[in-house]
C-alpha cells in the first residue's frame, strides 16, 4: 500500500476530447498491490483509488492493467485509461508536484513487473501447494507502538455533513427525514 502525501483532484474525460475534463472528486490517492493470494481474490492486480480525506472512504477505484497507459502528462498531472472503457480517461491533478512524482515512481516500479498488470510471463508455472506454515506467536499489545497522529472518529452527526463528501451523498438531509416522518393532514 502506498499513500500519496498530497490531495488530488480526479477528473474524468474522453480520449477524443482531451481538453474537456469533468471534476469528480477530491481526495488522497492510494495505490494497492493485491497479490491475489486469497480465496476471494485470486487475480494479482494493481489498484489506484481516491480516499476521502477525514473518513478514508473510497470515492473512486480503478485497476491499472496493461492497457491503462498510466503516464505523467504534466508536472503535477497524471492520466490513465479506464480499465472498463479504454476510450475514457481519468486525470489526477496533484496539489504537490513532489508527491505526484513519488506516486509515479511507485506505480512505475509496480507496472515494470509483468505479473502485476495481468500479463503472462514466459515459462511461469503454477505454484504447487505448499504444506501449511507453522503458526507464529503474535506480539502482545504492549510491544506495539501507539498510533502516530491518529484521530479516531467514533461518531458523525448533522454538523459534519458539509465536511465529508460521503455524508453529503449517502445520508439524506435532516429536513428530508423530518418531512417524511410528519403525518400528512
Amino acid at each position: 500500500v502506498f499513500v500519496c502525501e498530497s490531495l488530488a483532484n480526479l477528473y474524468l474525460g474522453n480520449a477524443a476530447q482531451s481538453e474537456h475534463w469533468d471534476l469528480r472528486f477530491t481526495g488522497i490517492p492510494v495505490v494497492v498491490l493485491d497479490l491475489g493470494e486469497t480465496r476471494s481474490r485470486s487475480k494479482r492486480r494493481i489498484q489506484i483509488l481516491l480516499a476521502e480525506r477525514g473518513t478514508c472512504f473510497t470515492l473512486w477505484r480503478e485497476t491499472i492493467d496493461n492497457l491503462s497507459s498510466y503516464k505523467v502528462s504534466g508536472p503535477a498531472f497524471h492520466t490513465m485509461c479506464l480499465s472498463s472503457d479504454h476510450t475514457r480517461l481519468a486525470g489526477l491533478s496533484f496539489d504537490n508536484s513532489k508527491a505526484a512524482n513519488d506516486l509515479w515512481q511507485h506505480i512505475e516500479r509496480l507496472i515494470s513487473c509483468p505479473e502485476n498488470i495481468s500479463l503472462s510471463v514466459p515459462g511461469k508455472k503454477k505454484k504447487k501447494k505448499q504444506p501449511p506454515q507453522k503458526k507464529f506467536v503474535l506480539p502482545t499489545k504492549s510491544n506495539i507502538s501507539q498510533p502516530c497522529q491518529f484521530q479516531h472518529i467514533t461518531s458523525v452527526d448533522a454538523t459534519d455533513r458539509s465536511r465529508y463528501f460521503s455524508l453529503q451523498t449517502l445520508v439524506p438531509k435532516l429536513t428530508h427525514i423530518e418531512h417524511s416522518i410528519q403525518p400528512s393532514i
